[in-house]
């Protein structure tokens, strides 16, 4: 192999290390999104009851005010996504991650030092 084709050591590092700071970077937008709709999710479930309650369900036909009431105790129960029935996705969960990531990253790095 010719030599002049290949990088030095120190800048197959560096690229190494860009490399692996955008693909970091990628990861954790892409988990942020997802478990800020999640968060979105929750929050929005706990104002179902009050939407439904300031709707003046009072001037609709009975049958009506019945479902409402149906709805109105079935949104009770927050509405969550969960990920493998195991973790609720939300920006609580999120924080979880990256306090979990960088105690690991934490570690390696004084195992190695």
């Amino acid at each position: 192999m010719d030599d002049g084709q290949r990088l030095p050591l120190g800048e197959r590092d560096a690229a190494t290390v860009m490399g692996l700071c955008v693909y970091s970077s990628v990861v954790f937008v892409q988990m942020s999104s997802y478990h800020w709709l999640g968060n979105e999710v929750i929050y929005k479930s706990d104002k179902i009851i009050e939407a439904v309650f300031l709707s003046k369900w009072y001037n609709f036909n009975l049958r009506c005010q019945k479902y409402l009431i149906i709805l109105m105790e079935r949104a009770k129960r927050t509405l969550t996504i969960s990920l493998y029935k195991l973790v609720f996705v939300s920006l609580a969960s999120l924080g979880a991650v990256v306090r979990g990531s960088y105690s690991v990253f934490a570690l390696i790095k004084a195992r190695y030092n």
